[in-house]
């Protein structure tokens, strides 16, 4: 008798754990607080947090540490409290850290040089960063689980081209995944420059190419998990816009509107320069990652379920992990993510997993 194959999605929500990208904001009241609240509503789930800790500003804390005695001590205590209660954690980094100050109760960061200088270009660097953000953890978390492995990692403003030195590092430093690619972005600005927009799958793992992290290679021993992301066209958009008008204002804009006020410089942000070059951008066509924190839970679950429909579609049969996005400082909104937890537990393909559950089964598949 032949076995009925079932589609399992193996959902993995990470989270970037991190103040503004510009340095600004207080670590107790943007990464540490957000955090507690979600891991207590992920645990009334029976869902998996990954947390993507960011290195680069922990190591800024330590070499300032009479300063951030206590910040220091939060920082460990709820990464290990978290592995402790099942979850995960997993290297996160920014380079513009590297060289940061702290000067007149404030931070400098280093952007004299733009990040894919810091890391992409210079192998030697990448190296020496990745094999230390994993090393640190894995000092701090083993002795709370003695199985615990730093194998994942999600680069500073998603940047991972050009890819060859990075790819490198990660091999070499022993790493088994990154999850920084996000299908369709692209980007040029004064902090990235990057194109995604011919990655493998908008949701899918593949092995990444050791020279181009969108291109599969099976040889590769890196898996690229992608943040799930899907595509909307001018249609779309007026009839979101449209949409919006007969209701009050989704999630996604209330949480925009407080980012706009305490989180300024956090991304920088694309102003089309001329009127040709704005109905350009409003004619493309846009792509948009699933961001468990800023998303409503309604389109949340649509993206679950066009992923569900588009494997059986292609007939795939297997364990599908799918990762989502968010950031502790944009978590304004528990109710919205456990209305998310509760449509999820009513599609029976959903399963919760951690990334590195995730990145060892689907490589065991």
């Amino acid at each position: 008798m032949n076995q009925v194959r079932k589609l399992k999605i193996g959902l993995v929500f990470t989270l970037d754990y991190e103040i503004h990208g510009n340095g600004s904001g207080e670590f107790e009241n943007w990464a540490y607080f957000p955090t507690a609240k979600m891991l207590n509503v992920f645990e009334v789930y029976g869902a998996k947090l990954t947390i993507m800790a960011e290195m680069g500003h922990y190591w800024a804390m330590k070499r300032y540490k009479e300063q951030f005695v206590r910040d220091i001590d939060l920082f460990e205590s709820q990464l290990k409290d978290a592995v402790r209660r099942g979850h995960d954690v997993q290297l996160h980094f920014h380079p513009q850290w590297i060289d940061a100050k702290f000067e007149d109760g404030s931070w400098r960061l280093d952007f004299s040089r733009k990040t894919i200088e810091r890391l992409c270009h210079n192998y030697d660097e990448a190296y020496f960063y990745l094999k230390k953000g994993k090393d640190d953890l894995q000092n701090l978390l083993t002795p709370v689980n003695p199985d615990y492995q730093c194998i994942c990692f999600r680069a500073g403003f998603l940047q991972m081209q050009p890819s060859e030195n990075m790819m490198k590092a990660l091999t070499d430093a022993g790493f088994l995944s990154d999850s920084s690619v996000s299908k369709g972005m692209k980007n040029d600005d004064s902090l990235r420059l990057l194109d995604y927009t011919s990655a493998s799958s908008k949701y899918r793992p593949w092995k990444a190419s050791n020279t181009e992290i969108c291109d599969r290679d099976e040889t590769s021993k890196i898996y690229e998990f992608p943040l799930l992301s899907d595509s909307k066209g001018f249609l779309n958009k007026i009839t979101n816009k449209l949409s919006n008008l007969k209701k009050e204002k989704n999630i996604n804009d209330i949480i925009s509107g407080f980012m706009g006020v305490y989180g300024k410089g956090m991304m920088p942000t694309y102003r089309p320069a001329n009127t040709l070059s704005k109905l350009k951008s409003m004619l493309s066509q846009r792509w948009y990652y699933a961001d468990f924190c800023q998303r409503d839970h309604s389109e949340l679950t649509r993206y679950m379920k066009m992923v569900i429909s588009d494997c059986k579609k292609n007939n795939d049969y297997n364990f599908v992990p799918v990762v989502m996005i968010g950031h502790s400082k944009d978590f304004f909104f528990a109710n919205n993510l456990s209305l998310f937890f509760k449509s999820c537990q009513k599609i029976e393909e959903v399963e919760f997993i951690s990334y590195s559950e995730a990145v060892k089964k689907f490589d065991g598949k």
